[in-house]
Order: C-alpha cells, then structure tokens, then sequence
C-alpha cells in the first residue's frame, strides 16, 4: 500500500505541472504533423524507370510488327525501353552484360500460324522468376487471337471490344507502404516518449532539492519501495500520455494504426518503463536535474537517429548500432505487424529485456542513493 501512495503522489506532482504536461502532450503532435507533411515525398512511390528490353522479330507478318508498335505505344510508354537485337546470341550477350533486362523473341512464321488457327509462341528470356513484362506479353498474344477470331466470324460488335484499350489496373498502396504522417507518428511518439524520461528525473531530483527525500528515509518505508513507487507513479504519467499521443494520431490525424490493440498498449508499457527507468538512473548517478535533462536530450536524439527516427537510414553500421537503441525494438514490432501483418517475437523480446534490464538498474540506483 506504500508504494501505491507513493506512485499515486508521484503522479499527481507530474500532473500539475502545467508547463511539462502541456509540452508533452501537444509537442509530439505537432512534430508529427510537422515531419509527416515535410517527409511525405521520401514514402510516396516514385516513377518507375523504364527497363531495357531487347527485341528480336523474325516473323515477316503482323505479329512481330503489330507486338513491336504495342510496346513502342503509349500504352507501355515509360514502362518498356526497347533495345532492337540482330539474333539470340547477341540478345544473351546482351543480357549478360547487363544492357537489357530481358529478350521479347518473335520466331519466323507466328502470323501465318496465327492465320492458320495454330498455336503462337512469343518467346521471352530472362532471368527473373516473375517479371513484369511476362502479363504485357499475355495481353498483346490474348488480343491479337481475339482479333483474328472476329475477322473470320465477322462480327463488327466484337471486333470493336477487340480493338479497344487494355485496361489499366492501378496499384493499391494504402495501407502497405506508410505515409508521412504514419511513419512520424510512430516514430515522433518514441522520441517524445524517450525524453519522458524527464518524469524519471523530477521524481528524484525534486525529492533531492527540496528534502523530501530525508524525511521518507526517515519513515517507515523501505528504500526500494520509495524507488519503486516513484517509478511507477511516473510511469502511470508517461503511459498516459502515449496513449494519448496513440487516439489522437490514430483518429484525429488518421495515422496507419492497424495492428492489434493488445500490442500496441504492450509496446507503449514496456517503452514508457525503459524511459522513466532511464531517467531515474541518471538521476541517481548525477543528483543533478540539469545534467540528468541534457543527457537525456542527447540520449534521446542519438537513439532515434541510429533508429531512423528523424529519417530512414539505411546501412550495416545503423542496423548494429540500432540494437542499443530500445526505439529500434519498438518499432520493429508496430511496422512489421502494421504493414507486414506479421508478429516479430525477437523485437518484442528485445525490447522486454532492455525494459528488465533499465527497471533492475533503477532500482539498484536508488538503493546505493540510499546507502
């Protein structure tokens, strides 16, 4: 019951402070909005290249005429850079040295085949296992076998449908690849939640300077209660505010949040512990409110650096350097069951045993502060 007292004082001294609060809760958000509007380009799908593709016709008809104007059109324009090949040799060398992505093969007589009702083959070369261009082919061959069908039924109905555009299928991104505004907000919100650990250091401190502190050694009360009723007291703090930092973005600013609730309230508990454990550590060691602040700002910023926080960073020194940030773990967790539908154990496990580790260090802290 002490320690509940405790915690429940603790957090009631974090709630009137006005100044703190009001930072805490309205900073992230506009940083959110800030970085997500500002950074939107770099998570918008840009303009594909066109790709090389070489093209070898041998058919004298329409086939290997018509299937070259095709993809010369407007229809594949951007899409298709057609590479003209004298034979197949040259198209492999071609291909090994990297000139063209792959080789469109017309063989000789496909338009007298096609006229003769048999079976046509437009050959392709290469060495993806699924390219692009393989679907292209397929509605070129499909169109072109509907055509010779209408021309010997006669139906002017049908041979216009035939002649008609292929229709273009759009690419549904919503929800696989994150905004600006969704990637901030959960990025912008361990940031914030990360310097949190400010709550950790007014815990201390404030007891420190105004002797508070000697009056609860003085009481009845083990230390490691005292220690262990602070943190929870600025735990209840912090936790609430990432929740509130979670509604608003999830339905004020419609940030992607689609993942269970369960474990986003678990990774927001386990982030918020680590912070105000990481605070209270550095109080501890300091007994300094302006050291333990200044080194938590620089804490805070170097970790969502190496975590991709302020930008997506790329590269084998971040991806080492990451896993001493508890921002990597948290977010590896939400992105992958956000936008991959998939449950990472290994970064929730992380990031539990990086919250174990702070809380033990914590309560350690405060036990030497009292001895």
């Amino acid at each position: 019951m002490k320690v509940w007292t405790i915690a429940y004082y603790t957090a009631l001294r974090h709630l009137r402070d006005v100044k703190a609060m009001a930072a805490f809760l309205l900073l992230p958000l506009v940083m959110m909005l800030l970085l997500g509007t500002m950074q939107s380009s770099k998570f918008t799908p840009t303009m594909v290249e066109p790709v090389n593709v070489g093209f070898l016709n041998e058919d004298d008809g329409r086939v290997g005429t018509e299937l070259e104007n095709y993809l010369l059109s407007q229809k594949v324009q951007g899409l298709v850079h057609l590479v003209p090949v004298s034979d197949i040799a040259e198209g492999n060398e071609f291909m090994n040295t990297g000139k063209i992505k792959s080789l469109i093969h017309v063989p000789i007589h496909q338009s007298k085949q096609l006229r003769d009702g048999e079976e046509v083959q437009v050959e392709f070369h290469g060495k993806e296992d699924r390219p692009f261009i393989q679907p292209i082919l397929e509605g070129f061959i499909r169109t072109q076998n509907l055509n010779v069908t209408v021309e010997q039924i006669g139906n002017p109905v049908a041979g216009a449908a035939a002649g008609s555009n292929i229709r273009v299928i759009m690419l549904e991104t919503s929800g696989i690849i994150p905004t600006g505004v969704d990637y901030y907000a959960i990025t912008t919100m361990f940031q914030f939640l990360l310097l949190g650990a400010l709550f950790g250091v007014f815990a201390v401190t404030k007891d420190i300077g105004n002797h508070t502190y000697s009056r609860l050694l003085a009481a009845p009360v083990y230390g490691s209660r005292v220690t262990l009723g602070k943190l929870l007291g600025s735990l209840i703090t912090l936790y609430g505010i990432s929740m509130f930092l979670f509604l608003v973005s999830k339905y004020v600013f419609r940030a992607n949040w689609n993942a269970s609730l369960w474990l986003i309230m678990l990774v927001l508990l386990l982030f918020a512990a680590i912070s105000v454990s990481l605070g209270m550590i550095m109080a501890y060691l300091t007994k300094s409110t302006m050291i333990s602040s200044l080194s938590l700002f620089i804490l805070s910023f170097v970790f969502t650096l190496i975590s991709g926080g302020i930008t997506p960073i790329d590269g084998a020194l971040f991806d080492t350097l990451s896993r001493y940030a508890p921002n990597s773990y948290g977010q590896k967790v939400l992105f992958s069951s956000i936008y991959d539908g998939t449950f990472m154990f290994s970064a929730l496990f992380g990031l539990t045993l990086y919250m174990g580790i702070t809380v033990v260090l914590a309560m350690v802290s405060g036990r030497r502060r009292v001895a």
